[in-house]
């Protein structure tokens, strides 16, 4: 188990590892970067996890929206730590497809026992967000 007080990059890619549900690691999502206040993920394109039409489909996306806002918990705890999903809201902009997908989660405000974070997943190389997701965590951990 990762050093519960040291967030580094490679702690990080270690935890992904140990907490998510295989279904999720599945997704093989990699941290590129995290720090005090942004953490940027990438979930490489898959013809599986498309819809009719070849675009990504919105389940996938949530999973990573989710994942990301996990370590954007863990930045407002500045502590690894448990969390949980309170509330996920989503909106969808345009069709991401034949890309992989960049997750870029940023902390709103860090509270005793919720924290607020926004993320936004853009197809790679193109910056316009193809979804915004706004996200409430309950902090379990102390």
């Amino acid at each position: 188990m990762p050093d519960k007080n040291n967030i580094t990059l490679e702690s990080a890619q270690q935890r992904y590892g140990e907490i998510f549900a295989p279904w999720v690691q599945q997704l093989n999502i990699t941290i590129e970067s995290i720090n005090t206040t942004e953490v940027v993920m990438r979930m490489p394109f898959d013809e599986k996890l498309c819809r009719i039409g070849g675009m990504v489909c919105g389940q996938s996306m949530m999973a990573l929206v989710d994942t990301c806002m996990v370590f954007v918990c863990y930045i407002g705890m500045q502590k690894f730590s448990d969390c949980a999903t309170v509330t996920q809201n989503s909106s969808f902009l345009r069709p991401a497809m034949g890309k992989d997908i960049i997750a870029t989660g940023h902390l709103i405000k860090s509270g005793r026992t919720l924290i607020f974070g926004e993320v936004s997943l853009h197809a790679d190389g193109d910056p316009g967000p193809v979804c915004t997701a706004t996200a409430t965590y309950a902090v379990l951990g102390k």
